[in-house]
């Protein structure tokens, strides 16, 4: 997570169209928003829109405005929320629910940095930086037709993976004192500490809602809990079903499935070659960009490009010229 945040601290200042991936609930609007205010268009406000709840017959108008008489209902001029977000950032949350046609349109955008409201036939100048996430998998959608390939690869000019919390154990104590002590406060009552014990159910649940899910489980805890101390007792009921290592508190024994690990090799080679791709991506190729963007050691980034097959194809010199 260091290295990501490092990464959106290089890119937020940058316009480039960023993509982020992700599960649902992992804090993909997080990730957003450090990009926007971390970027000379925070004087701005944020602006997010979440694509899979846009109305499919209002999505256009909502999204690229109209002019009055546009339609049935079109009593008025609106400005769209792009429209709305010039000279800021919009975000936009679950992309890949967007339909052709405003694919379509979407890619006018971000290539012409001009758009169209419905009923209008003038193109209108917007400067507006497109952050986009999904929990899709993009590559597969445009695959099988459902996404544009060439909207996909505009999105993705910069890309972002945020890992699940089930794969940063570390950051959940932290995030669930944060959660609690906040829902306490809103419910205007003393703040509740956490046991260890409490903290070990806690590391050793999987979460399969990410960090909405733990979000969720403190604020229930401090509305429900007239207690000061959260113990182990309390949340074994909760999250028994899903925890992933036993967990011992006074004389009771949680029984459940041992674990699993891959090999720590493994899993920093994947990232390793994430990053190099996603690096490579963003700086369309260039490898001493790449490796700056990393921190890398510029012969180390060719080293490692080189081993992962990651180095770029050379241009014939009859193309070259």
């Amino acid at each position: 997570m260091v290295r990501l945040y490092e990464l959106v601290d290089r890119l937020a200042p940058v316009n480039l169209p960023v993509l982020i991936t992700g599960e649902t609930g992992c804090g993909k609007e997080l990730i957003a928003t450090a990009i926007h205010v971390r970027s000379g268009r925070a004087v701005k406000p944020l602006i997010s829109v979440n694509c899979a709840a846009l109305h499919e017959a209002l999505a256009e108008s909502e999204l690229f405005g109209h002019e009055k008489g546009a339609f049935s209902g079109a009593v008025g001029t609106r400005v769209g929320l792009i429209e709305a977000a010039s000279d800021s950032t919009l975000f936009l949350d679950e992309v890949g629910e967007l339909t052709p046609s405003i694919q379509a349109k979407l890619l006018r955008v971000l290539e012409a940095h001009r758009l169209t409201r419905v009923g209008d036939t003038r193109e209108r100048e917007v400067d507006v930086r497109i952050v986009a996430a999904t929990n899709r998998q993009l590559e597969a959608d445009v695959a099988a037709g459902r996404f544009r390939r060439d909207l996909y690869f505009r999105l993705s000019a910069a890309t972002l993976h945020l890992p699940p919390l089930r794969q940063r154990p570390s950051e959940v104590p932290l995030l669930a004192s944060l959660f609690l002590e906040d829902a306490c406060r809103r419910g205007g009552r003393a703040v509740m500490r956490v046991s260890d014990g409490a903290l070990d159910v806690l590391v050793a649940h999987a979460w399969p809602g990410n960090i909405r899910e733990l979000k969720n489980l403190m604020q229930y805890v401090a509305a429900t809990l007239p207690v000061e101390l959260l113990l182990a007792e309390h949340l074994v009921e909760q999250l028994g079903q899903t925890l992933a290592v036993p967990v011992v508190y006074g004389d009771a024994t949680t029984s459940v499935e041992p674990r699993r690990f891959r090999p720590l090799a493994d899993e920093i080679r994947d990232l390793e070659i994430l990053r190099i791709r996603e690096a490579l991506e963003a700086t369309g190729n260039n490898q001493t960009h790449a490796a700056a963007l990393l921190a890398m050691p510029v012969r180390t980034f060719f080293e490692k490009a080189k081993q992962y097959g990651l180095t770029p194809k050379r241009k014939p010199a009859a193309q070259r010229s």
